[in-house]
């Protein structure tokens, strides 16, 4: 594939799914890549044959000291079904050889880790079974009929599963601290291979594991956080999908809209006769905006608000439920389609703006590292009036979610403590006024709040 600054990149991939990858360079790149940059000539081959050719977008890259992965999101299909050919022509030897080498992996795997995957895939395997009979019971009843009994009997079944997926997650918890990189990417696999398919049944699971633009926490799944969770193709994937709404990152996630909302109804309160000024970076599909106008439409007419995302389909889905609503408030909306990469190295974050009264990220920095992060930081300041403000959401150290998030659901991100967020501030200028550190309710969430 070819990088616009770093050239030409070769590598191996490391995991594949439909319209996504990931890939280790056979060498280290030169000069720093940022998610959203555009790669051309991507060609992905097995063997003699070719599976893909086209281009794709850096969604993710890993943080991890001598690694230097990248997620691409691909422009178009992968030809599985010739990967799938492709697999069936291979030797016995080869067969053979790569069976012995997972199965020398396997020796490396705990047997208590060992034990516990069993234990909770024979629990949720039991739990699938059990449900199954429950929906073959009322199939013949009437639509009505049927949704009010699946109704009562998720209501019934949620807090036994939230009790018993909390506790296995604690344990995972444990067992699994301290362990290096390559301890965590063994025990990852194992898991992955015995359970994962039972988790992914929930849709919220699914899309975050198959990453279908190439990375988790798109646009489509922050809106499966703030719709009816009890979504699913059976009463075992919905009891699931609702389990995993509930994590304590997902309830995070909700929270943030309401601090977020608050965050800028406290500050508009401060402001003169002029429109408030707010830009949303990394915007996703800017709930909080929605909300705040569809609960008080008067606040449109002191509004005016910059989307910011570099997902083109996360800018159209904006555009397409915001447009109508900033029509009916007199609420000014600026729908902005940019990478980070160019938030990065634009020296006058103004230019791209404007001056700004309030600046929040709720779902973007803890995917970049701190070079990056601290870049980012001091050009969006350089957008902010001179009594303005910035709220940069980053999940904490301590996210009890964490282990779940990277080992089911392949989710990975930077994760900070608040001495961590508060010493990216130290380069910039003018000095803050002040530099806080606050969390929604849960405390997962931090957010870095700088006032200049």
């Amino acid at each position: 594939m070819v990088h616009p600054d770093a050239g030409k990149i070769e590598g191996e991939v490391k995991d594949l799914s439909l319209h996504g990858l990931s890939v280790e360079p056979s060498t280290p790149i030169s000069l720093e890549v940022f998610a959203g940059d555009r790669l051309t000539d991507l060609e992905i081959v097995c063997g003699d044959r070719q599976l893909f050719r086209g281009t794709g977008i850096i969604r993710r890259l890993s943080d991890v000291p001598n690694s230097q992965q990248i997620g691409i999101e691909l422009a178009g299909g992968i030809d599985l079904a010739e990967l799938f050919r492709e697999e069936t022509r291979q030797g016995f030897a080869q067969r053979l050889r790569v069976f012995e080498e997972e199965q020398a992996r396997l020796l490396h795997v705990g047997e208590r880790f060992k034990a516990w995957v069993a234990d909770l895939r024979t629990e949720l395997e039991a739990l699938k079974a059990f449900l199954t009979a429950e929906e073959l019971a009322m199939a013949d009843e009437d639509l009505q009929t049927r949704l009010e009994t699946e109704n009562e009997i998720l209501s019934m079944i949620h807090p036994k599963i939230v009790e018993r997926m909390f506790l296995a997650r604690g344990e995972l918890n444990e067992m699994v601290r301290g362990f290096s990189e390559e301890e965590h990417e063994t025990h990852r696999a194992y898991l992955k291979k015995h359970v994962v398919h039972l988790f992914t049944e929930a849709p919220f699971a699914k899309r975050a594991f198959e990453k279908p633009y190439g990375y988790a926490g798109d646009y489509e799944m922050m809106n499966m956080l703030y719709r009816d969770h009890r979504e699913g193709s059976s009463l075992f994937a919905k009891a699931m999908n609702e389990y995993s709404t509930t994590e304590d990152a997902a309830v995070a996630n909700i929270n943030r809209i309401e601090f977020i909302q608050g965050l800028i109804l406290d500050r508009m309160k401060t402001s003169k006769e002029r429109p408030f000024r707010i830009a949303s970076i990394g915007c996703g599909p800017a709930f909080e905006i929605h909300s705040l106008l569809r609960s008080d439409p008067s606040l449109g007419q002191h509004l005016d608000v910059a989307l910011l995302d570099q997902d083109e389909r996360s800018i159209s889905h904006c555009e397409r439920v915001l447009a109508p609503l900033a029509k009916e408030t007199s609420a000014r909306i600026h729908f902005i389609r940019e990478s980070v990469r160019r938030l990065l190295t634009t020296r006058d974050g103004a230019r791209m703006l404007g001056e700004r009264d309030l600046i929040y990220s709720a779902g973007l920095f803890d995917y970049l590292g701190d070079r990056a992060f601290r870049q980012l930081l001091t050009n969006l300041y350089s957008s902010l009036s001179t009594d303005g403000s910035m709220a940069i959401g980053n999940v904490a150290s301590h996210n009890s979610s964490r282990w779940v998030m990277e080992y089911v659901l392949e989710w990975f991100l930077i994760h900070r403590s608040a001495s961590d967020l508060e010493s990216m501030c130290s380069d910039l200028d003018p000095k803050p006024r002040s530099v806080t550190v606050s969390s929604e309710p849960s405390g997962i969430n931090l957010f870095l709040i700088v006032k200049r």
